[in-house]
């Protein structure tokens, strides 16, 4: 990949213009669900379909790890009650 500067190897000047890329998309994104799923008087009702598949990775993501969670704390409890 090549970087602003047009070297494969980045310095500093490339990794601020990819931090503040970053930042700015996660901004986007954070003002995107929060017009789309915050209020919904604001917006489409119900949510567009980006912003509800979004909605839906989120939550199956956080499903993910509440499960995983679980796993790890009865493993925990397994290996004391041994």
């Amino acid at each position: 990949m090549t970087m602003p500067n047009g070297n494969e190897n980045p310095d500093h000047r490339d990794l601020w213009i990819v931090v503040n890329d970053v930042r700015l998309d996660l901004a986007e994104i954070k003002g995107m669900l929060k017009m789309h799923v915050g209020d919904s008087g604001i917006h489409h009702h119900p949510p567009c379909k980006a912003a509800s598949d979004m909605q839906k990775t989120i939550l199956s993501a956080a499903g993910a790890a509440i499960l995983a969670l679980l796993s790890a704390i009865g493993s925990i409890i397994a290996n004391i009650m041994r």
